[in-house]
């Protein structure tokens, strides 16, 4: 694993958004009941799903791996077994493909590309997704796919390169930069050589925006939130310019709009690019909106789900809950036998059982649900 370049925590902090159940530090208790809302103005477009299909073959299925987000990605999924062998599963649950010995999976697949290493050299190279390796373990260091890029470096005395999926380079780095190099809408997080500041590079390996901030998010609907020296959140556009002035005590990106950002007094609210406060600050805690709905926290810790005018559609009862994707969410409470996840439905619906004790996103229409430490399986929508 430790070919992967740049800030490993930045690239895959978004694992701890997408997973729950694993380690957390929370107080449950049982839901109460839903509070639901059927105006025909504030339905989705997406259909609510009545139901969610569980493969009745358990798979092995232990901790989601360091360089994983833990969903499936171009119909498979990264998955860590009992032996502490990785491998990638299909949809039914059936190993997709047996690598050689000496290749180890390293990351999620993207752009139809995995990173794998030669255990033999401990260069690194891509699979795609029969496990046919079409990179070649020739680099040193590298990065997975992202915006149709990966970064790639040959040595250490080498500043690195972009390539395609098709292996093609096509720029070549005229400097060497501390980064993730996981860009999105075509930038990506840099940090300055003694690594107190940030910046943004472009894909031909230029820095666009200066190392000026503390702290920065990947850029969402051209916009990212950003830390400045006096520790106030702020954002900016894709020139550098500063879209909504810095007064924010913590911020996080735009979906669908709206982005929630917190106040000087802990309470976090909604508002959109010109800065305008659209749902007011009320929130323990407030999440990016997908597919019309945000899952925001009450004082009391319990989380429910608003839609973009602030309405609250699924009632505050949830000690946990992700984003909908797919029109599915993943929710968590507190049982007398112990901690329970399942999913819901926008319309706040239970479509499985708070049976599992690990929960990821629906991406794809699939998702994978543990039943155990070393179990779990795989739901279709």
């Amino acid at each position: 694993m430790n070919k992967i370049t740049g800030k490993a925590a930045s690239v895959f902090a978004l694992t701890v958004m997408l997973t729950i159940g694993a380690s957390e530090g929370i107080t449950y208790s049982a839901p109460s009941q839903l509070n639901q809302n059927n105006n025909a103005e504030n339905r989705l477009a997406i259909p609510a799903a009545s139901s969610i299909k569980e493969e009745k073959v358990p798979i092995e299925y232990g901790p989601v791996p360091t360089q994983s987000d833990g969903m499936f990605h171009d119909g498979l999924l990264l998955a860590n077994k009992a032996n502490g062998k990785d491998v990638f599963y299909n949809s039914k649950g059936k190993e997709a493909f047996t690598l050689p010995n000496h290749l180890i999976p390293i990351t999620d697949f993207h752009n139809q590309r995995a990173l794998v290493e030669d255990t033999s050299t401990k260069l690194v190279g891509y699979i795609n997704t029969k496990g046919e390796l079409v990179i070649p373990c020739i680099y040193a260091e590298t990065t997975g796919f992202s915006d149709g890029i990966a970064f790639v470096k040959k040595s250490k005395n080498d500043n690195g390169a972009f390539i395609t999926p098709d292996g093609k380079s096509i720029t070549n780095l005229k400097k060497s930069y501390s980064s993730d190099y996981s860009f999105s809408e075509g930038l990506a997080l840099a940090y300055s050589p003694n690594n107190d500041k940030i910046g943004y590079l472009n894909k031909k390996g230029t820095l666009v925006i200066p190392y000026t901030y503390k702290y920065g998010r990947s850029f969402s609907e051209n916009a990212v939130a950003v830390q400045n020296s006096q520790e106030k959140y702020g954002f900016i556009d894709s020139k550098g310019k500063v879209i909504v002035p810095f007064q924010y005590q913590s911020a996080g990106d735009f979906s669908q709009g709206l982005a929630p950002v917190q106040n000087e007094s802990g309470l976090w609210g909604y508002i959109n690019r010109k800065g305008e406060v659209v749902i007011p600050f009320q929130y323990a805690l407030a999440d990016s909106f997908s597919e019309g709905l945000a899952a925001v926290y009450n004082k009391q810790g319990k989380a429910g789900y608003v839609n973009k005018q602030g309405k609250l559609m699924i009632g505050y009862q949830y000690d946990k809950a992700l984003s909908f994707g797919n029109g599915i969410a993943a929710v968590g409470v507190q049982t007398k036998t112990g901690r329970k996840y399942g999913y819901i439905n926008t319309d706040g619906k239970l479509v499985t059982p708070l049976r599992y004790k690990r929960v990821n996103s629906f991406h794809e229409n699939m998702a994978v649900a543990s039943i155990s430490d070393q179990t779990a399986v795989i739901l279709t929508k």
